[in-house]
């Protein structure tokens, strides 16, 4: 009888965990999502500021707000472009603490560069950017470029919501049309290589470009920030850190206030981001190593060593752009007609 007893016993508990699983299961995937996006309206000509090209160009842009279960005000403001793959990320700004899910270059360097890739960039080129700038090129210029899917890489979700990582990931794949599959996940590993290409040692990351090219031209466009996106993905490769400092006209009381943050933090190299009505934004480099990176020497990070890197060619700057021709291997003659800036 003592045997049986605990047999039973043994069987309460078991259901009892089971049916504990199962509510913890229950609550968490069928928790309200933690904030939500609110499309409004398609921008009309007059109102349409940094995205006018867009709507020149034919293109619906709509304003959308991130708006929150917790709180009545916007968490975030963004601005996407209607396309037959789903909606196509042009602006993001944050109205909570900085960096908020994701960060995105200025629409204005966008858009200078776009018109120069739709008159320069050759047939036999392939366009390798940041997958977001890769979408706004490819939605304005039309160019070919090697990522075209929103990757949603990386993801920067506020400490307070991190227990609820899975719920944020399946509103943001929700909105933005971009759940898993073979293709979305082929591109998102070629991602990885073009990502890891940047923060490795300049000699190896040129190799492993010219490898991703599959036999194309690679037309190489990187953004100052990127550096920022890259430091959250590869914390151990590079070290980055940001700081925003208004929006002063007073040019030498902006140096002095950069100059000041970087000998607060020993930071030797740094880069500035500044776009139209945004703070300007001071990126620095936090050591020796992260300073000889493929990213950090392509891009004119102040301090930083100034002589070109081996298989690259610098054809052109648009705001905070920097861009490059990887040369082929055999060291085949520059085929594009951008011109240097």
């Amino acid at each position: 009888m003592r045997h049986r007893s605990l047999s039973r016993v043994a069987t309460i508990a078991g259901l009892a965990l089971i049916t504990l699983a199962a509510w913890l299961w229950w609550q968490h995937f069928s928790a309200p999502p933690v904030y939500r996006y609110i499309v409004g309206e398609a921008l009309a000509t007059g109102d349409a500021g940094p995205m006018s090209p867009y709507l020149e160009a034919g293109i619906t842009v709509r304003r959308v707000s991130v708006m929150s279960t917790e709180q009545p005000a916007p968490l975030a403001t963004l601005d996407i472009a209607e396309s037959p793959h789903g909606p196509v990320l042009l602006d993001w700004q944050a109205r909570v603490d900085d960096p908020f899910l994701t960060l995105s270059a200025p629409p204005e360097d966008v858009a200078a560069l776009s018109a120069v890739l739709k008159k320069h960039v050759p047939q036999d080129a392939a366009i390798f950017a940041w997958w977001d700038s890769s979408r706004q090129f490819q939605t304005l210029a039309k160019v070919d470029i090697a990522f075209s899917q929103h990757l949603g890489v990386p993801l920067f979700v506020p400490s307070h919501w991190r227990s609820r990582r899975d719920n944020v990931e399946a509103i943001e794949q929700a909105f933005w049309n971009s759940n898993p599959s073979a293709g979305t996940a082929a591109q998102r590993q070629r991602f990885l290589q073009f990502a890891q290409a940047l923060v490795a040692p300049e000699e190896q990351g040129v190799a492993m470009l010219r490898s991703l090219g599959d036999g194309k031209r690679v037309v190489l466009a990187l953004h100052m920030r990127d550096v920022i996106l890259l430091g959250q993905m590869f914390p151990d490769k590079i070290g980055v850190a940001f700081q925003d400092f208004g929006g002063s006209t007073d040019v030498h009381s902006m140096v002095r206030r950069v100059h000041a943050w970087l000998e607060e933090h020993k930071y030797s190299a740094y880069g500035v981001i500044q776009g139209k009505n945004r703070p300007i934004r001071a990126v620095a480099l936090t050591d020796a190593p992260s300073s000889k990176t493929l990213v950090a020497r392509l891009l004119p990070f102040l301090g930083n060593e100034q002589h070109d890197v081996a298989g690259t060619t610098l054809v052109y700057q648009a705001g905070g752009f920097s861009v490059f021709e990887v040369t082929p291997g055999d060291n085949t003659a520059s085929a594009s007609g951008l011109t240097s800036h």
